[in-house]
C-alpha cells in the first residue's frame, strides 16, 4: 500500500495531483482545509478494516512529513524565482512609463511584454533594457508549455462537462416531450406547452410547431392561453353557407363514420328552407346487401329523387341528370384500402372533376392514426374539406384537428348527435379548441379521482390486513 498527504491551493488542485501521482484507482482516506488550501491524504491498494493497515498508513505519513520539514529546513531561496519577481516589477514598470497615446506606441508595449525583450520595445530615451538571462528564457518557456498544457486539459474538461450537461438537459426535456426527438423542446416552458397540446391529442408536429412559437418570458397559464389562440389560428375552417348556397358535394370516408346520416341531415335542411324539387340523392353504395335502404328511405319521406349508380356506372351521367337541382347530394361506400371495389369507386369520384366536390367524413370516436390513414386514402379523389362527426361521443376532439390543420383540409360541418335535421352545424374554431381543451382537463380530472380512489382503496385494505 502506498499513502501520501497532497496540499493544493483548492480542492481540485488537489484532486490532479492525487490523480497524477496515484492514478485513478487511488482512495480519498481524507481531507480538510489548512493554511495553504486544502489538504487530502490518498493512498493506492488501501484494503479498508485492518488495523495493520491503519498503522501502515500513520507510519507513512509521519515519513513524509519529517521528510518535508528536512527539505524546507535545508531550502535557500531560489535565485531564478528573484530574478523573475524583478523582470515582473520591471515589465510592469516599463509598461505604466510608456507612452500609450499612439497605436504604434500600444503595439510597441505588447510587443516587448510578449517577446520579453525591453530593449526593442521600450521607447526612445526610456533606457530601459532587458536582462539577457539563457536560463531566464528556458524557465518561461516550460512555464509558458506548462500553462498551454494546463489550458489544454481544462478546455477538454469543460467541454466534456458541456456535453454531458447537454445530454443530461435533453434527457430530462425529453421525458416532458417525445422518445422519438430529444431535442424537443427547447426550453422548460415549451416542454410544459408540448406536453399539454399533447394531452388535448395534438399530433407531435403540431404541438412542436404551437410551442416553438411561444415566448419564454410570460407566465405559463399566459403562454398556455396564446398557445390555444395559435391552435385555432392554424384550424382551417370553411366559410359558412352551404345549406344556403348548395352546390354538389360527395361524403367519402370509412363505413360507419357517419356519412348517409350526414347527408339525411343535410337534405332535410335543404328541403325545409327550399324544398324538395330543389335536392336529389345518388348513392354509389352497391356492394352490400340493403346497401342504399337508408337512403332510400331519407329520399321517400322528405320526397326527394334518388339515383343509384350501379358498379362500374358513369357517375358523371348520373350527374348530368340531376343538374337542374340546387343541392346534390352524393353517398359513396365505405370500403377499404385493401377492397378490390375501392380502386374502381376512388376512380369514379376523380372522373367527376371539379364541380363534385368531396368531404372526407371524420368519426371523432376513431384513433388519430386510423384518420390519418384515412385521409391517405381518400386525399387521391381530390378533397376539398373534412365533416366532423359523432362529436356527442367522443372525448378527444385533438387527433381530428391535427389531421385538418396539418393537411390544410377545412372543416366544413360537424354533426353531434342521430337527430335529424338537427344535429348539424357549422364549425367555429375557437369553440372546438375550447372543447377540445375542456374535454382533455376533465380527463386529466377522472384520471387523478381514479387514482386517488385506488390508492385509498389499497391504503385500507393495508390498515385491515386484507
Amino acid at each position: 500500500m502506498k499513502v501520501k498527504r497532497f496540499t493544493a491551493a483548492n480542492m481540485q488542485l488537489a484532486l490532479r495531483l492525487v490523480s497524477q501521482e496515484l492514478g485513478a484507482d487511488a482512495v480519498i482516506l481524507s481531507s480538510k482545509k489548512v493554511a495553504d488550501g486544502f489538504e487530502v491524504v490518498a493512498a493506492l491498494d488501501y484494503q479498508p478494516g485492518h488495523e495493520q493497515e491503519r498503522a501502515e498508513i500513520e507510519r507513512q505519513l509521519r515519513l513524509q512529513q519529517e521528510l518535508e520539514e528536512a527539505k524546507a529546513a535545508s531550502r535557500e531561496p531560489q535565485p531564478a524565482l528573484k530574478k523573475r519577481d524583478e523582470r515582473y516589477e520591471e515589465r510592469m514598470a516599463f509598461a505604466g512609463k510608456s507612452d500609450l497615446s499612439s497605436t504604434e506606441s500600444l503595439s510597441a508595449v505588447l510587443s516587448g511584454l510578449k517577446n520579453d525583450d525591453f530593449s526593442r520595445a521600450a521607447p526612445a530615451g526610456s533606457g530601459k533594457t532587458g536582462p539577457d538571462n539563457g536560463r531566464d528564457a528556458t524557465e518561461d518557456s516550460m512555464l509558458r508549455r506548462r500553462a498551454d498544457q494546463e489550458g489544454e486539459w481544462y478546455n477538454s474538461v469543460i467541454q466534456q462537462m458541456s456535453g454531458e450537461l447537454r445530454e443530461l438537459k435533453d434527457w430530462m426535456v425529453s421525458h416532458q416531450g417525445s422518445a422519438w426527438d430529444t431535442h424537443r423542446p427547447l426550453t422548460w416552458q415549451q416542454s410544459q406547452l408540448w406536453q399539454r397540446c399533447q394531452d388535448v391529442g395534438l399530433e407531435a408536429a403540431w404541438a412542436d410547431r404551437v410551442a416553438s412559437r411561444i415566448d419564454g418570458d410570460v407566465p405559463l397559464e399566459d403562454a398556455w392561453k396564446k398557445a390555444l389562440k395559435l391552435i385555432a389560428s392554424d384550424l382551417p375552417v370553411a366559410p359558412n353557407g352551404l345549406l344556403d348556397r348548395g352546390g354538389i358535394y360527395a361524403l367519402v370516408g370509412p363505413t360507419g363514420a357517419g356519412k348517409t346520416t350526414t347527408i339525411g341531415k343535410l337534405a332535410a335542411q335543404f328541403v325545409i328552407r327550399h324544398g324538395a324539387e330543389s335536392v336529389a340523392l345518388i348513392t354509389l353504395d352497391n356492394y352490400r346487401v340493403a346497401a342504399h335502404d337508408q337512403l332510400r328511405t331519407f329520399a321517400r319521406i322528405l320526397g326527394v329523387t334518388l339515383h343509384v349508380v350501379p358498379v362500374n356506372g358513369d357517375l358523371n351521367k348520373a350527374l348530368d341528370g340531376v343538374r337542374d337541382k340546387k343541392l346534390v347530394l352524393v353517398d359513396s361506400a365505405g370500403l377499404a384500402s385493401q377492397d378490390p371495389h375501392f380502386a374502381a369507386q376512388l376512380s369514379m369520384l376523380k372522373q367527376a372533376g371539379a364541380r363534385l366536390k368531396k368531404l372526407l367524413v371524420l368519426p371523432l370516436t376513431s384513433q388519430g392514426r386510423c384518420l390519418q390513414e384515412n385521409y391517405e386514402h381518400f386525399k387521391a379523389a381530390g378533397l376539398a374539406g373534412c365533416v366532423f362527426t359523432k362529436l356527442d361521443e367522443c372525448f378527444s376532439l385533438g387527433p381530428a384537428m391535427s389531421v385538418s390543420a396539418l393537411t390544410q383540409l377545412p372543416v366544413t360541418l360537424v354533426t353531434d348527435g342521430p337527430h335529424i335535421p338537427d344535429d348539424v352545424h357549422y364549425p367555429d374554431a375557437e369553440k372546438l379548441v375550447k372543447l377540445a381543451e375542456q374535454m382533455a382537463r376533465m380527463a386529466r380530472t377522472r384520471w387523478q379521482a381514479a387514482e386517488a380512489m385506488s390508492f385509498a382503496t389499497q391504503h385500507s385494505s393495508i390498515q385491515h390486513g386484507v
